[in-house]
């Protein structure tokens, strides 16, 4: 079937049907390889209450605006809704409803609590979708049917599995007037996961109403059957009032929940909606282990990452103290001025701080330097700043450490700070926490001392070390007192960072105050707190078109986190219209002035847009700053001749960036090159080494190598009990080499006994990935009788899945299935498919139906062209009947010499009949 330019097949491509709908994998025909997931929803749900399909038709448009544009890793993504017309039974013309939406091919969170998940996989699942339902909740959107049939894996670009909810905003909608019994009776969801205001609204309901409060409920009844593999309420109970009962009125069992984790679940689970936590957010940071006073209150949401850096960390750059340095390090002060003497250098100093807090950043960085040449230490230390931070110039971490050590050699102390940030950071450096303490002893003293006479710059850095503990107790009350000094003197940092200090605490007017007083000062990143603030109405009605106003002012003054941000909002259609031309300038912005992400994100639209001279400019430019994602992407460009010849060589050297960075899919890529040899050399010790650095990122790929060196023998002792260890975890990661692989060892007695019904489980689900050696061993298993209740025509759909993807020897089993069962016009087609790619088998089989008339007319010419390409290719059984041929004269010339010599080809082939022909007839 065709909507649009998906298209698909109403039968194979079923993932899923409800009471109200069914769900289909369809191919974009627009794109090559890639699917969506189509929602058909059925006709009961398609009318509207009164019975006008066009009633509901206007409904369900309203309740996907709402939802159009929505945006969050963990969320599927709804591309549109369309309408489907197909004729009922009294051949009218009914519309039903297509809502389309990405396609996530990985299983759900219900499958994966069934094959258990350790500890840490389960938090980080819950911790996901958690953050998906709280952005849902910025939103204005509650889920209200939180449960894990609605959480769906995925697979990002790396390989790693994404948590993503689906069934938010429409589905509720369209159901608003059913009762929950009703629901439940007609096959929507379960109310194992419902709160007790959804069965009793006034009794237990935030303000006697439906709440976000009723999805956090939901999280930790999730929470609580990922822990335990059970239902805290009715787990082994269907009946609709039992379970009711059970909600509202008995405790949980919290006797096999993690002791860390049992109040976390029990402050979910209140009966009353007013005594659960206030905001999801709080249960992220409670399952974190998180004080709801110490989160990472400087990071506003953003990501900050630029590209100038050399780390040599092998472990991935955290975002968050990246974001961290840009809202609070920058600064200036006017403390100081007693180490110079000079009028010149107080006069630049000065002149240029002026220019810096007001937002002119390009002036006050050409005041610095100029009064740098003058050996000013101070001019020095906000130099550093500047370049760390792109402010005035390029970000450069190699010139901001050149300015620290000129700054030290001034005698100015502070630069010690520079240090110790640049270590916690990795700014330049390999990032060394133990390092940076060391730098922030040294630099307390004479921070705390200048803060005491004044200084703006010290009183803020004071503020980001009481804040975090470096070097000195935590202390949130005395951070802020720091700040409001400095923010009191017009320090734009400490503005910015008070503005942060009370979102978090919820004082959003205050809050709001502090973002406008930074605006003032031309401080753009607050024009971007307040778009933030506009966007999600926090502290003042929510207005997205001033939010993106605001967010467009800020990138427009090179504001590049804003710049970023509009380039993720045009191409994903956030706040605004998708427009791909736009979104690509403002990544361009943002990415000329080294900003990693987007500099990846280029890089990703244009391999994605198959423009791949135009991805590896993007991606060359953060890999040759040893971004571990680019560098991969750039190794595959060369790998794959993308654009450019193919180049092993080059590829090897950009996948051993990323792998020494610790990317795992590179380590396997650099094991894979080891191992056949693609550089011209085969290093097996080599290769292993990196499959296990992969394997110990838990990377799939790398655990299917080696278990299939242990397999073979290759570099290691064959060891068939190891190779199965590994098999096993790549296909519990879903890996359909994993999955076949073990189907073999069962098929065949390898490492335990002969076990049809479970080498029956693993090709399935091999197969369902569309493997074509586990589909056609699928149909091979059934095909044999080994598998007791299978039909043997039950064969034939799984051959015919190989046979769709082109397999001849799969293309002559169905042919020969249809033979067998005289569906001889469709077994011809199949048998001239494998034909048509030499297969034997089916070759004579064409011979014999033409010679027999069965499906195409008698043709005895066709009947001998046929078993002679068969015979040619060293059919045993088109042998003898090819000497037939010649014995009888069918389609050819009678000639019993060359008929002997086939007879005897077939004899010496094993073909019994054959051997026996010729000692009767010679």
């Amino acid at each position: 079937m065709k909507l649009s330019h998906y298209e698909w097949d109403p039968e194979k491509d079923l993932i899923a049907e409800g009471g109200f709908a069914e769900v289909f994998k369809a191919k974009d025909l627009n794109a090559e390889g890639r699917y969506v997931a189509l929602k058909i929803y059925k006709e009961a749900v398609s009318r509207g209450t009164s019975g006008s399909t066009g009633q509901k038709k206007y409904s369900l448009e309203q309740e996907f605006s709402k939802i159009d544009g929505l945006s969050h890793t963990h969320l599927i993504t709804y591309y549109g809704l369309e309408y489907i017309t197909h004729k009922d039974a009294m051949g009218r013309n009914v519309s039903y409803p297509v809502l389309i939406m990405e396609y996530a091919g990985e299983g759900t969170l219900g499958q994966a609590i069934q094959r258990k998940l350790s500890l840490d996989e389960g938090k980080n699942i819950i911790v996901e979708v958690a953050q998906a339902v709280d952005y849902l909740h910025k939103q204005g959107i509650i889920h209200r049917d939180l449960k894990p049939g609605n959480v769906l894996f995925s697979k990002d670009r790396k390989g790693n599995k994404v948590s993503k909810v689906t069934d938010f905003g429409i589905s509720q909608d369209i159901l608003s007037d059913k009762t929950i019994q009703q629901s439940m009776t007609e096959g929507v969801g379960t109310p194992h996961y419902m709160a007790p205001e959804q069965f009793f609204k006034k009794k237990f309901g935030l303000n006697g109403e439906i709440s976000e409060r009723t999805d956090i409920w939901a999280l930790g009844i999730m929470f609580y059957k990922i822990l335990t593999g059970k239902l805290p309420f009715g787990h082994d109970k269907k009946d609709y009032e039992l379970i009711r009962d059970g909600i509202v009125g008995e405790e949980p069992n919290y006797s096999e929940v993690p002791e860390r984790f049992k109040n976390c679940i029990k402050t979910c689970l209140q009966k009353n909606a007013s005594d659960r936590y206030t905001s999801v957010s709080d249960f992220i940071r409670d399952v974190n282990g998180e004080s709801n006073e110490s989160g990472t209150v400087f990071m506003g949401g953003n990501e900050t990452q630029f590209s100038k850096a050399e780390p040599k960390s092998k472990k991935k750059k955290k975002v968050w103290p990246i974001v961290l340095a840009t809202v609070l390090v920058l600064g200036a002060g006017y403390g100081g001025y007693a180490f110079f003497k000079a009028s010149k250098i107080k006069s630049l100093l000065a002149d240029a701080w002026e220019s810096y807090k007001t937002g002119n950043h390009e002036k006050a960085y050409d005041l610095y330097q100029e009064a740098a040449e003058y050996d000013s230490g101070e001019a020095n230390y906000f130099l550093t700043t500047m370049s760390n931070y792109g402010y005035g110039t390029e970000v450069d971490y190699i010139k901001a450490r050149e300015y620290t050590n000129k700054s030290m050699e001034s005698g100015f102390d502070m630069a010690n700070f520079q240090h110790a940030w640049a270590y916690q950071n990795g700014f330049g450096v390999e990032k060394d926490t133990a390092k940076a303490l060391e730098y922030f002893k040294e630099v307390l003293d004479e921070v705390k001392k200048r803060s005491q006479k004044g200084d703006p710059e010290a009183q803020n850095v004071f503020g980001l070390m009481e804040w975090n503990g470096y070097a000195v107790d935590k202390d949130h009350v005395k951070a802020e007192e720091h700040y409001k000094k400095a923010a009191d003197q017009n320090h734009p940092a400490a503005i910015e960072n008070l503005a942060i200090l009370y979102s978090m605490q919820k004082k959003y007017e205050d809050a709001f105050k502090m973002y406008e007083k930074g605006k003032e000062l031309n401080r753009y990143s607050c024009y971007r707190g307040l778009a933030e603030m506009y966007r999600s109405g926090r502290g003042i009605a929510k207005d997205t078109v001033k939010a993106f106003e605001l967010y467009t002012s800020a990138a427009e003054n090179n504001d590049v986190v804003s710049q970023y941000s509009l380039g993720k909002f045009y191409y994903n259609g956030i706040l605004t219209e998708k427009d791909r031309l736009r979104a690509v300038q403002w990544y361009t912005k943002a990415a000329e002035r080294g900003y990693l992400n987007a500099q990846n994100e280029l890089g990703i639209i244009f391999y994605d847009e198959k423009k791949y001279v135009e991805a590896r400019k993007w991606f060359q430019m953060a890999a040759d700053r040893e971004n571990a994602f680019a560098a991969y992407n750039l190794g595959l460009i060369h790998s794959q001749g993308l654009g450019t010849p193919k180049n092993i060589a080059e590829a090897k050297k950009w996948f051993l960036v990323s792998a020494n960075k610790g990317y795992s899919q590179a380590q396997y890529k650099m094991g894979d090159i080891l191992e056949h040899g693609d550089d011209g050399k085969v290093d097996l010790e080599g290769a292993i080494r990196w499959y296990e650095l992969a394997d110990g990122q838990n990377n799939v790929s790398a655990q299917y190598a080696l278990g299939r060196l242990f397999y073979d023998g290759k570099g290691k002792t064959k060891n068939r009990k190891t190779a199965k260890e590994y098999f096993i975890k790549a296909a519990n990661q879903n890996s359909y080499l994993g999955q076949y692989m073990l189907g073999v060892m069962s098929e065949n007695g390898i490492e335990g006994p002969v076990d049809y019904k479970d080498a029956e489980k693993w090709y399935r689900l091999s197969a369902n990935q569309g493997y074509l050696n586990a589909q056609k061993a699928l149909g091979r298993l059934i095909y044999n009788g080994k598998i007791s209740g299978q039909k043997k025509i039950v064969a034939r759909t799984w051959y015919k899945k190989a046979a769709d993807q082109g397999d001849a020897e799969a293309q002559y089993m169905v042919g020969l299935i249809d033979y067998n069962d005289k569906y001889y016009n469709l077994a011809k087609r199949w048998f001239t498919k494998a034909a048509d790619q030499n297969n034997a088998n089916a070759q004579n089989y064409l011979g014999v139906m033409y010679e027999l008339g069965r499906g195409p007319s008698i043709n005895l010419k066709t009947a001998f062209s046929y078993y002679t390409q068969a015979a040619n290719n060293g059919n045993s059984l088109a042998m003898y009947n090819l000497g037939l041929c010649y014995y009888y004269g069918k389609g050819v010339s009678t000639n019993k010499v060359i008929a002997k010599t086939w007879f005897n080809k077939s004899c010496t082939a094993g073909y019994q009949s054959a051997c026996n022909f010729v000692k009767k007839n010679y």
